[in-house]
């Protein structure tokens, strides 16, 4: 008689963040900075708009009084009053 092997469990479904995000690593604190890592440039840069190239998408911070406080090759940090964060596919 042969012994049947069980089934491994389903593989749980992925949020749309994590299955996108990849190397891409975000800190949110409160509506007034965002520190990024891993990202691939800025697309984007004025005072009410800032879109960062995040390789397979697109981040788009949109607020008022946005700048880029620090700049470095790993990490970005944005800083202002945000008023939405948007994932571009």
């Amino acid at each position: 008689m042969t012994r049947r092997q069980p089934s491994p469990p389903p593989k749980r479904p992925q949020s749309i963040l994590g299955a996108h995000l990849g190397t891409l690593h975000m800190d949110i604190s409160s509506n007034r900075e965002v520190i990024l890592e891993g990202n691939n440039g800025i697309l984007e840069y004025n005072d009410r708009s800032i879109k960062i190239n995040a390789g397979q998408y697109i981040v788009s911070f949109q607020g008022r009084g946005l700048h880029i406080r620090t700049m470095s090759e790993r990490e970005l940090v944005i800083h202002g009053f945000l008023t939405s964060i948007e994932y571009i596919i």
